[in-house]
Order: C-alpha cells, then sequence, then structure tokens
C-alpha cells in the first residue's frame, strides 16, 4: 500500500513539473514571438485616432504590443523616424513625402486624417482686407494648402491678403482670438472648435476643405497619414497589417465615442478632454487604406508641387513610396 502511495505521489509531482516545464517553455516561446511596435503621434489632432491603441494598453491581439509615444512638434518625430527609433507614425502628409525624397526609407500605408482648416474671424465683412495670422510657419502645411487654393480661385496671395506667420503655434493664436487681440486666422481643428465657443463674435469665413473641392474636384485632401518603416514592414509584414486594423478599429471608437476618447487623450497628454471632446466629430478622422486613398493622395501630392515642389522634397515621390 505505502509503494502504491509513493508510486502516485511520483507521478502526480512528474505531472506537475512537466506542466511546470512546459508553462515556462510556452511563455519563453510566446515572448520570442512577441513583436513590440513604437508609434510615434504628436499632441493634437494627428494624435486623436491613436486613442483607443493607448486606451487598450498597446494590445492589438496576435501577440502584439504598440508602445504610443507622444510628440510636442514634426521635428521630433523625424529625428525618431531618422534613426530608427520609431516603428510606425502618424505625420502630415507632405512632411511624409519630404521624408521620403531625403532618403528616409519609409512606407506610406493609410491616410487617418483629411483637411480640417479654416480662416475664421472676428471681422466678416473686410477679412480679405485684413491680416491672417498663419501658425506654423510658411513651409507649414496650413500656409501650403490655403495659398495654393487663395491663388487658384482668383485672389492674389501678396495683394489680397496680409499673411502673418509671427505667432508660430495654433494654441497661442486661438488664445489671442479669443481675447479679441488678433482678428483673423487660419486654423487647424480643435482650435477652430475651441475658438468658435469662447468667443461668439468669430465666424468660419471659408471653409478650406470647400475650396479645395471646389478646385479639385476631390472631396477632401489628405492631411495625415500613417507611415512605417521599410525594414519593420519587411521584417514583420503580418505585423503591419493587424496594426493597420488596429488604427480602422481605434478610429471608428473615437468617432462613436468621442467623451471616452477624449479621456485618453487626455490621460496620454495629447490634449485636455474638455477641448478634444467638442472638437471630434470636426476633425475628419478617416481610415483608408493607401490602396483606397492613392489617387486622393497623389493629386494632393502633385497640386502641391505645382506650387512649391519644396512642400513635397523637390519631387513628386516614386512608387516605392506606397505600400
Amino acid at each position: 500500500m505505502m509503494k502504491k502511495t509513493l508510486i502516485t505521489l511520483s507521478l502526480i509531482v512528474l505531472v506537475f513539473a512537466n506542466s511546470i516545464f512546459a508553462q515556462a517553455e510556452f511563455e519563453k516561446t510566446n515572448q520570442a514571438n512577441k513583436v513590440n511596435v513604437e508609434l510615434a503621434v504628436m499632441a493634437g489632432p494627428t494624435g486623436f485616432s491613436s486613442a483607443k491603441i493607448a486606451r487598450d494598453k498597446g494590445d492589438i491581439g496576435s501577440n502584439i504590443m504598440v508602445n504610443t509615444r507622444v510628440y510636442a512638434s514634426p521635428t521630433q518625430v523625424v529625428a525618431k523616424l531618422t534613426n530608427g527609433e520609431v516603428d510606425v507614425a502618424a505625420l502630415p502628409t507632405n512632411l511624409a513625402a519630404i521624408l521620403y525624397n531625403k532618403g528616409v526609407d519609409i512606407k506610406l500605408v493609410a491616410v487617418i486624417g483629411n483637411g480640417m482648416l479654416s480662416v475664421v474671424s472676428s471681422d466678416l465683412n473686410s477679412w480679405i482686407d485684413t491680416t491672417i495670422n498663419v501658425p506654423g510657419g510658411p513651409s507649414a502645411t496650413p500656409n501650403q494648402v490655403a495659398s495654393m487654393l487663395i491663388g487658384q480661385n482668383g485672389y492674389d496671395i501678396d495683394s489680397d491678403f496680409d499673411l502673418d506667420f509671427s505667432i508660430t503655434s495654433s494654441a497661442q493664436l486661438s488664445q489671442l482670438l479669443i481675447a479679441n487681440r488678433a482678428t483673423s486666422a487660419l486654423l487647424p481643428e480643435p482650435f477652430t472648435t475651441m475658438v468658435l465657443t469662447k468667443n461668439p463674435d468669430v465666424k468660419i469665413v471659408l471653409d478650406v476643405q470647400k475650396v479645395y473641392e471646389r478646385t479639385t474636384g476631390f472631396s477632401n485632401y489628405p492631411m495625415t497619414v500613417l507611415v512605417v518603416q521599410n525594414k519593420f514592414n519587411t521584417e514583420n509584414p503580418a505585423a503591419v497589417q493587424a496594426i493597420l486594423k488596429a488604427y480602422e478599429r481605434s478610429i471608428d471608437f473615437v468617432l462613436a465615442n468621442p467623451k471616452e476618447a477624449a479621456q485618453t487623450i487626455e490621460e496620454i497628454q495629447i490634449m485636455p478632454a474638455a477641448i478634444a471632446a467638442p472638437a471630434i466629430p470636426n476633425c475628419n478622422l478617416e481610415y483608408k487604406s493607401i490602396d483606397q486613398a492613392k489617387a486622393e493622395v497623389e493629386n494632393y501630392y502633385t497640386l502641391l508641387f505645382n506650387f512649391n515642389p519644396k512642400s513635397v522634397g523637390g519631387k513628386l515621390p516614386d512608387a516605392g513610396f506606397y505600400l
């Protein structure tokens, strides 16, 4: 009887030990197969679309973990991409072309946001003849797009408008408009919504997107895109596809749940929830794979190139730019 008991105990111990060993091996293999992704987004609407990914703590399934990092300016993201410290990044569309044309080995994989620029003014009668403040500087997306469209719609950018680039921050410019210390400005979301909410004297006098549609026939222009390091894509093609699906789900979530998304947007230090939530419906967030959006992207690049070749890096991106 004692002998049988010892044999039974030995078998139990052996099975238990094998179970622990198998679990350890499984976890070891699981860790080895895990794909860790460094995602860079910028503070502002460019980062809104990633809210659900951050809300899910970066776990997008398929043993893939996404670490979302928020940067204050495009310059910081460019440095991280150039150094290979970032695998995937959300960028202004023209900046993606500039980087590619400078030799940064990236692929454009999706459009994640369309145009959201407006000229706002508290002087509704004479805004054309007044000073229009433009954030970001002459080479930034707002000025490139607005200047191109102004020139193609019968206005002279030099004689009909006095553009002031001295205030580079949209946030700072918004506060000046709210306090009536500035009269007119070209603003992106969410700052347009914020100004209209806080200063009833300020109105939208020009919807840049409508002008773009009249000019080109395209309903909007791709303002924000997702790019991936080509090396990362080559080594992890399945992970890239999983990230794209996660991004599409994230945008759907943000649009359907602006208040909940805004809380996450604040938690990851993109923008205060009180500003983000009311602006989300106006931010033109939309997911399109590059297959769906390529014609729109190429049209946008062609218009920018014809207006100012430097705005896309001196030449149109070749076919190797697109995934």
